[in-house]
């Protein structure tokens, strides 16, 4: 097919099909992520094949056709805490996303959009502080509901962790029924992004 044949998608047409925002589509622009070129009123036109080269780079094809589970992203370094969760949800039919590592956290959830991230908030090299304000401040995760499921118990700590951006908190060691009551909930009703 010919450029000139090829459908041109607005920014708006774009965030439909990948399911996010017009401003993330243009920041991916701006990034150089996704080509596209500008109309002479300044408005940019993302031609099909360009998004959908993006789309599977970024494994954003629609996941609702051939596979309508949710996904989680959990991020904790305990092993044992990892099997659990991962034991839990799996036989719930979420499908999960594993990590362990600070630096990894923005990136992939930027990159795969999960429907929920399950944080951990106590880890050695991870501060689920800092994770979970850089979350909240990028564009392309702001929208993703975050649980913080953690040791912490204190009052003050349990403020700080919904200040900086977490949607719902779990103290561990929790219940199976309360934890799969929060996932649903948090799944079922998203993030409102004001």
């Amino acid at each position: 097919m010919s450029e000139h044949e090829q459908k041109a998608y607005t920014t708006f047409e774009a965030a439909k099909i990948c399911h996010v925002t017009h401003h993330s589509i243009k920041n991916w622009i701006k990034q150089g992520l996704i080509k596209a070129s500008r109309t002479p009123g300044g408005h940019y036109r993302i031609l099909e094949d360009d998004l959908d080269s993006f789309r599977e780079k970024y494994d954003m094809f629609p996941r609702n056709k051939a596979d309508s589970k949710k996904h989680i992203m959990i991020v904790d370094d305990d092993p044992d805490a990892l099997a659990m969760m991962e034991n839990i949800l799996t036989c719930e039919g979420f499908e999960l996303i594993k990590v362990s590592n600070a630096t990894e956290v923005g990136l992939r959830a930027a990159q795969l959009s999960p429907d929920l991230i399950v944080l951990d908030f106590l880890m050695p090299e991870i501060n689920g502080f800092d994770v979970c304000k850089a979350l909240r401040n990028n564009e392309l995760t702001k929208g993703i509901p975050i649980m913080a499921v953690t040791c912490l118990t204190k009052e003050e700590d349990i403020e700080r962790i919904f200040e900086c951006g977490a949607d719902e908190y779990l103290p561990k060691p929790f219940k199976v029924d309360n934890f799969l009551e929060k996932i649903r909930d948090l799944i079922g009703r998203g993030r409102i992004i004001g």
